[in-house]
């Protein structure tokens, strides 16, 4: 396919480990399964790794590919074939889990080339030294918005140039120790490399290419305490590979922290900071945190931190019931780019509602995502994407997520009110916020799945998005509406088959389009 050929060799290579990773787990699966003896089982559950291949394949008709005005549609169909592999390991030196999917489209009656998208959610933690030394690992590829100004769709596969593909790959080594009977100790150091593709009106101009690293040590009293202490220091760099601009900060803080109640946790901290984010400024910070836990399914905690360029907070409030989870965030704090996991997804929902029915970790992915397939609900389903930045910003996310689960019904919302402003300024800066001082986003999504029978269900999801912006003198502003019903229906144990339509309703004035499509698709896991 011609989007084949575009990718850069390191990515090509990456998806080639990738793949090699998951044909060795079988192999060595197999082997330990046959060296069992007896049942097959019995070698899987003893090597404690599970790995899940799929494909799925589909076909959508869309009467407007290129999201162009009235009277400008593009009709085509769109073929997807899309095999994936899901990992888990849940014992021995590596834990995690790894989910990975190659989307290869094949555009038919358009003259649009074929072209490949990637999909990975991987976290990890390697002990390399038992208790002491230890690798924490995240990585991500999805496709994000480059700007919140541009054309919003409801789907990768149309052809919109306000889309790229974003991969993410974040490495933390630590050591963790004791100083005697005084103290315990956190040594971590942390790296990151946010990288996007080429590709479409804008990408190249507001890459978001961003290179972080971190060091930060932790000390705190003897656990077990009413009234204990800690020191923290940090240093941090990072890198904007389109302005060449550095921010660099650092602070040592020292904490107080008091348990009056078994249920209550309070604390009160001070320190100096550095930050070249409006020249170079040395200052004092303070702040203070809660955390109240009147029941094992309620938390709530917050913390809040005075800083010169802009306050910080951070407010939770988390209750799971049985057929209930709701979460309610608000957070004010220096972001580096564009980041949506702090958005719950519909997977990180019913995890967290499944936490107490099913307590380990690897059978409980197993059942979100067996449950998500069985609804037709995608499982990295968020409000919003945000948009891509080239310099360090102030970000105030205001978030509500719930979910709620019936026999026969589940509901999921998740909505959003992002503000984002920048951090200092640059010359050559080319994102959003050189247009706009000030961006806000908000954004909904509810979706309902019934269950018909035990092998069928339906599922309809609203999404809504806006963005605004003030800058010289021009309002700046974008929306985009979409609805989607389906069915899907389990055809086998592995096999899941899905039909759905789609409308989608853009109201900006220069870039406002409407799309209707229809898509099946069948998955088919091994």
């Amino acid at each position: 396919m011609a989007g084949l050929h575009r990718l850069p060799r390191r990515h090509a290579a990456c998806l080639l480990a990738c793949g090699l990773l998951g044909m060795a787990t079988v192999q060595a699966q197999t082997l330990d399964a046959g060296g069992s003896g007896a049942d097959g089982g019995e070698g899987t559950k003893r090597l404690g790794m599970t790995v899940v291949p799929r494909i799925g394949v589909s076909e959508t008709w869309t009467d407007n590919l290129t999201l162009a005005p009235d009277g400008q549609r593009d009709r085509a169909l769109i073929t997807s074939v899309s095999p994936g592999l899901s990992i888990t390991s849940r014992s021995g030196w590596l834990r995690g889990t790894l989910d990975y999917q190659m989307d290869g489209l094949l555009y038919l009656k358009s003259d649009r080339s074929s072209r490949v998208q990637n999909q990975l959610q991987a976290r990890g933690n390697a002990e390399l030294v038992q208790s002491r030394l230890f690798v924490d690992a995240n990585a991500n590829i999805s496709q994000q918005t480059i700007s919140a100004f541009g054309q919003s769709s409801p789907s990768g596969e149309l052809d919109n140039p306000n889309r790229t593909e974003v991969r993410t790959l974040t490495v933390s080594p630590y050591w963790r120790g004791m100083l005697s009977t005084l103290a315990s100790f956190e040594l971590r150091a942390t790296g990151q490399m946010r990288d996007s593709s080429e590709g479409g009106a804008g990408a190249s101009s507001a890459s978001g290419d961003t290179k972080e690293g971190s060091l930060n040590l932790s000390l705190s009293g003897p656990q077990g305490r009413a009234l204990n202490w800690g020191l923290q220091a940090y240093t941090r760099r990072i890198h904007y590979e389109l302005t060449g601009l550095d921010n660099r900060s650092s602070s040592a803080v020292a904490t107080l922290s008091w348990i009056p109640d078994v249920d209550w946790v309070l604390g009160v901290s001070g320190g100096r900071e550095k930050s070249d984010y409006f020249g170079n400024d040395t200052s004092s910070i303070y702040g203070a945190s809660l955390k109240w836990t009147p029941t094992p399914r309620t938390t709530l905690s917050g913390d809040w931190q005075r800083h010169s360029y802009g306050n910080s907070h951070n407010a939770v409030l988390e209750h799971r019931m049985t057929q209930l989870v709701l979460r309610l965030t608000s957070t004010q704090s220096v972001s580096t780019g564009s980041d949506p996991s702090g958005q719950m997804t519909n997977y990180q929902l019913l995890d967290l509602q499944y936490s107490s029915i099913e307590p380990d970790a690897a059978k409980r992915d197993a059942l979100v995502r067996s449950l998500l397939a069985a609804l037709g609900l995608s499982p990295s389903a968020i409000s919003s994407t945000g948009f891509l930045t080239n310099t360090a910003t102030l970000q105030q996310r205001n978030e509500l997520a719930l979910a709620w689960t019936s026999p026969r019904m589940t509901l999921t919302l998740a909505a959003n009110d992002n503000k984002s402003r920048a951090l200092g300024t640059t010359a050559n800066a080319t994102d959003d916020l050189a247009l706009a001082s000030n961006i806000r986003q908000r954004g909904v999504t509810l979706s309902v799945a019934y269950r018909f029978t035990p092998l069928s269900t339906g599922n309809v999801t609203y999404t809504r998005q806006h963005s605004s912006g003030d800058g010289s003198g021009n309002a700046l502003s974008n929306g985009m509406s979409s609805l989607t019903a389906s069915t899907t229906h389990r055809l086998g144990p592995r096999t899941d088959a899905s039909l759905g339509l789609r409308h989608t309703r853009s109201d900006d004035q220069s870039l406002g389009y409407r799309e209707n499509a229809i898509y099946a698709q069948m998955t088919q896991r091994f």
